[in-house]
């Protein structure tokens, strides 16, 4: 977790009169929260706390990371995150909130801070002003379970696989791409990147997608994709696949062919399904990360355009002129 990512608000945000939106949000996460302590396993109760945390915020990545404030060792460990695998690994340009839990046994244990930490990527629509007051309300009921967590580990190895969806996490999706490029390259063949997520066209704060419309969702990809292609979870309700040898007029037409299957999915929902789709042309040097921010900006695209017109959207990246 690098500092040049994380946006802080004015100091006045913090002593400002929580709107009545925040202060529901706040005592209902706050119920959830403390039922969650009596579970007896440490890492399921955070892991399970971070992902309420996330459907509170649309979209946005959870992290919970410790920063040792002594000794040689400063970087961060992350604790847990939602999804799991991912943490802070969405490179490309992600946007962060960070707030610091305050310790409820200052002076015990090692020394050091925690933070909770939301996320997205570029692309997405921005954090605002009432996430990081949501996020402020909540921090103290974390320190609990962080404690818990911190006394018989010193963090977890992030898994390859998402163990809600067994696709690739995030981390592990960028390298497995990563290993095609230089093939693709020799051969002379262009690769696509698609990604998928959903939006409310119903007015409604509801979630853009459950966990039963994530993995059915999954089910359907893996159906109409190819063996070869490469699917990953880029997010909490964003997924991503990368296609060699496909070009953005053939991923257009098989962009129209997913996210009508999708939606089909959707009936009755009040939600939408919408693509971004970015191509990488051989020799262009393009990394992986660089692709998926592109696909995510023409997801965001498609979003607005499906939001607006109540029906799925296809975005293709464009280069600015």
């Amino acid at each position: 977790m690098t500092d040049q990512h994380i946006v802080h608000y004015p100091n006045a945000t913090a002593g400002r009169a929580l709107s009545d939106a925040v202060v529901a949000r706040g005592s209902a996460l706050a119920r959830l929260l403390d039922s969650l302590l009596t579970l007896p396993d440490a890492a399921t109760a955070i892991s399970a706390a971070c992902a309420l945390i996330a459907t509170e915020l649309a979209d946005a990545g959870i992290v919970l990371a410790c920063r040792r404030t002594v000794g040689a060792g400063q970087g961060d460990t992350v604790l847990a995150d939602y999804p799991a695998g991912i943490g802070l690994a969405d490179v490309a340009g992600a946007e962060t909130v960070s707030v610091v839990v305050p310790r409820s046994t200052p002076g015990q244990g090692k020394p050091a801070e925690v933070y909770l930490v939301a996320w997205r990527s570029c692309g997405d629509r921005r954090l605002n002003a009432d996430d990081e007051r949501l996020l402020r309300e909540i921090a103290p009921l974390l320190a609990p379970f962080a404690e818990r967590l911190m006394l018989g580990s010193d963090g977890v190895v992030p898994p390859a696989l998402d163990p809600e969806t067994g696709l690739w996490c995030l981390p592990s999706f960028i390298e497995q791409i990563d290993r095609r490029f230089d093939r693709l390259d020799i051969e002379g063949r262009i690769g696509t990147m698609f990604a998928f997520g959903w939006v409310r066209s119903d007015g409604s704060s509801a979630p853009e997608a459950s966990s039963i419309v994530v993995k059915g969702s999954v089910a359907c990809l893996q159906e109409l994709l190819r063996p070869v292609d490469l699917l990953g979870r880029i997010g909490p309700t964003r997924l991503a696949a990368w296609c060699d040898g496909v070009d953005h007029l053939i991923a257009a037409e098989r962009g129209d062919r997913i996210v009508a299957r999708l939606d089909s999915l959707l009936a009755g929902s009040g939600r939408h399904a919408a693509i971004g789709i970015a191509s990488r042309w051989p020799q262009s040097g393009d990394d992986p990360a660089t692709l998926l921010m592109r696909a995510r900006q023409g997801l965001e695209q498609a979003r607005l355009k499906a939001a607006a017109q109540a029906r799925p959207a296809v975005r293709i990246w464009q280069p600015p002129e």
